[in-house]
């Protein structure tokens, strides 16, 4: 049973600032209307994009429609939010591409989310550029710049820092950057009804214009509503300014790259991270914690945490698998007797994370495997590692630097090799 819309949201930190008590009323009342968007300025989202999707999840949740906007047109131009130089201006090519690709990871997201918590949800992807490309320059200028004074946009926080300080200024394309937007809600508004927008905090001069247009240029209702910068164990913003960036693609962040991310999350963390990032209800997080905070050495609201993390990214399968490479990555149980256990893409994705290379022959000396591996520079380091108890095989100290290792010794078709604790390879046996 869903809690008041207003107390979940606060409980999970989903709450900066909103422009009306209103919104709580009509939005647990079903059936409403929303959205929140994204510029394509990089082919792939990051862990900060994800707690605002999770945001719009859990409001979709409460039988609410979604409009996820890619904003390819304001993608052109680059928000000027919370920056303090100009973006570079990416190809239309590029654009397009990216916008593409964060489609794709969008529907990936959200379809995984109603298959792993058996819930229904309506959405749907628009981009900002099919409603801009028919509006020209001086319409714009009439319909949008009309309503929205030069004051009320030199007011706003983004805007007001650039233009004070005389090394950073400000482009008059990412000055009307808020405009565009404003478009986008007005857009939106008259021809979806949708009555609310979603943003970060930082954004909410951009977020707040929208809301003033719809209201000037039509004297009707909107709303809008910010969320917290969620920000890691130092305090900075997830995102790749602050250098600490997860990008949510396969072929960019592996689902055990992701999965030992939050596994290395600060204790402080868990609970704030897993009531954006979980379904489950804010009492059962908290009991999650309580449990951690036990023995938080055992790291229990970590491994719930990445989970919960991987799972929505990249479904069940994903956070099975990153388990099973964390087990013999880091032993947490019998490392030989799981990789036995190991289907054909289990090793294909501990490959991935430690590298591997191909044996073709049915025998080789035990000091060229570590070498072709890369764990060795060569022969004669390889033996001094072996002379200082810092080799092993399947986990089985190598001590003779003679040692011959056959077809009869793979594990699975792989042979382990690890150099001091925790430096992996594997060597494929075809």
């Amino acid at each position: 049973m869903l809690m008041n819309l207003r107390k979940e949201r606060e409980s999970r930190g989903l709450i900066n600032q909103f422009s009306d008590e209103k919104i709580f009323d009509l939005y647990a009342k079903w059936w409403q209307k929303f959205y929140i968007g994204f510029d394509p300025s990089a082919d792939s989202l990051q862990i900060g994009n994800m707690f605002s999707v999770m945001a719009a999840v859990h409001l979709m949740k409460y039988g609410n429609k979604c409009y996820f906007l890619v904003g390819w047109a304001t993608g052109m131009i680059g928000d000027p939010s919370g920056r303090s130089d100009e973006r570079n201006f990416l190809s239309e090519e590029q654009l397009r591409h990216n916008e593409q690709s964060i489609y794709a990871q969008l529907e990936t997201f959200l379809e995984n989310i109603k298959k792993n918590y058996d819930i229904d949800f309506d959405y749907e992807m628009v981009d900002n550029y099919d409603f801009l490309k028919w509006v020209d320059y001086l319409t714009f200028l009439r319909d949008v710049g009309k309503y929205i004074t030069v004051n009320y946009m030199m007011a706003k926080e983004s805007i007001k820092k650039r233009i004070e300080d005389p090394d950073q200024s400000i482009t008059y394309a990412e000055f009307s950057y808020m405009l565009i937007q404003g478009f986008d809600f007005l857009t939106l508004f008259e021809k979806y009804g949708v009555h609310l927008q979603l943003g970060w905090s930082d954004q909410r001069g951009n977020v707040t214009t929208g809301m003033e247009l719809i209201g000037k240029k039509l004297w009707k209702d909107a709303y809008c509503m910010t969320i917290p910068l969620i920000t890691d164990a130092n305090g900075m913003k997830y995102g790749k300014s602050a250098g600490n960036a997860v990008r949510v693609d396969r072929a960019k962040n592996s689902p055990y790259f992701v999965y030992q991310f939050f596994m290395n999350a600060d204790d402080s963390l868990i609970g704030k991270l897993l009531k954006v990032f979980s379904l489950k209800s804010v009492e059962e997080i908290d009991a999650i914690v309580n449990k951690h905070m036990e023995n938080p050495a055992l790291r229990h609201g970590q491994k719930e945490l990445a989970r919960r993390v991987v799972e929505v990214l990249f479904g069940k399968e994903a956070v099975i698998q990153a388990e099973k490479i964390s087990k013999v990555l880091f032993g947490w149980e019998d490392i030989i007797e799981t990789i036995a256990w190991f289907n054909i893409q289990d090793i294909d994705a501990l490959a991935e994370e430690t590298g591997s290379s191909i044996l073709q022959q049915p025998e080789a000396k035990v000091l060229d495997l570590f070498t072709q591996s890369g764990l060795t520079s060569s022969n004669g380091e390889a033996k001094k590692m072996i002379s200082a108890g810092s080799l092993f095989i399947n986990e089985m100290k190598v001590e003779d630097p003679q040692m011959i290792v056959s077809n009869k010794d793979v594990i699975n078709g792989i042979y382990l090799l690890r150099k001091g604790k925790k430096q992996y390879k594997i060597v494929r046996y075809e």
